[in-house]
């Protein structure tokens, strides 16, 4: 059995690696982006933007981060 859970947070955790505060995630649900997720290195905190809602939201914890985008997509 796969873990989605897991794949969240192995692409978060590559954002957080890679450092370029231009790289971005989309997760999508049946192909419509329903997040797109960048990180700052500079202040260690996630950025996600909800396209249908046209707002943003802050995360300085990846664990909310990867359950914020687990809600929304399963």
């Amino acid at each position: 059995m796969k873990s989605h859970l897991l794949a969240i947070m192995n692409r978060l955790n590559r954002l957080v690696e890679s450092g370029d505060p231009k790289e971005t995630y989309n997760f999508e649900r049946d192909g419509e982006v329903m997040a797109t997720v960048s990180y700052n290195s500079e202040d260690e905190v996630f950025s996600i933007r909800y396209p249908k809602q046209k707002d943003a939201a802050q995360f300085d914890d990846i664990d909310l981060v990867a359950i914020e985008i687990y809600d929304m997509i399963y």
